[in-house]
């Protein structure tokens, strides 16, 4: 199940959100600060979704985090996101309560007040979409006011070029408040976690994470004894 993220000084301590990998590869500052602005959020109000329009096979979110470093070591353009997507992990690169170039306004609110995220296109486009709808559920479940943006929203820029070319960003965004309203509701699995713990089977930490073979070895032998 989705829960709230656990966030020390902008950064993402979760390793799992809903079992999705979560890394952090945050960019170094340097030169003209053209991807780290070492500005700090005023407030937050907003998590602003993108596509990263680059199809090759290779662009997943730990190739866009390295590309980030390098746009920042170059001094040539201005361009950020806070995380990027993909159909098997989440990489964050900028602290979420750091200012971003990212939506096209400038000085404007999406720049200066919302978290970007990046979705990648360069396999499973819709795992990746899955993906990005259970991370957009998890900030708004850490900032409970966030209202979930479009880059089109900022700048007129046909993004997420995806989401909009198939017809689907209400859906979208209907699905991430679905996603946010069933956290609401009792987990039917509690019971079953507590008494893992009690019983020494298990920690109880991360549900949502796939089991390794040797961890599901273990709790059957801890069950046996």
């Amino acid at each position: 199940m989705i829960q709230k993220l656990n966030i020390v000084n902008g950064v993402l301590q979760d390793k799992f959100i809903d079992g999705i990998p979560v890394k952090v590869q945050i960019v170094e500052p340097k030169g003209k600060l053209n991807v780290r602005t070492l500005i700090k959020m005023t407030e937050i109000i907003g998590v602003t979704n993108h596509n990263t329009g680059n199809p090759s096979p290779t662009a997943g979110d730990e190739r866009h985090a390295k590309w980030l470093q390098n746009v920042e070591y170059a001094d040539k353009e201005y361009v950020s996101a806070h995380l990027f997507v993909d159909e098997d992990s989440i990489t964050q690169c900028v602290p979420l309560d750091e200012v971003c170039f990212h939506a096209g306004d400038g000085k404007g609110a999406g720049n200066r007040k919302t978290i970007a995220i990046e979705i990648c296109e360069n396999r499973n486009v819709d795992k990746a979409i899955e993906n990005a709808k259970k991370l957009n559920a998890a900030l708004i479940l850490t900032y409970p006011r966030l209202v979930i943006y479009k880059h089109q929203d900022w700048s007129g820029k046909h993004c997420p070029r995806v989401l909009l070319s198939r017809g689907i960003w209400d859906l979208f965004v209907r699905d991430i408040r679905k996603l946010v309203e069933q956290t609401k509701q009792p987990d039917p699995f509690e019971a079953d976690r507590i008494w893992a713990m009690e019983n020494g089977i298990s920690d109880g930490s991360d549900p949502g994470r796939p089991v390794l073979r040797k961890e599901l070895w273990a709790m059957l032998h801890r069950m046996s004894k």
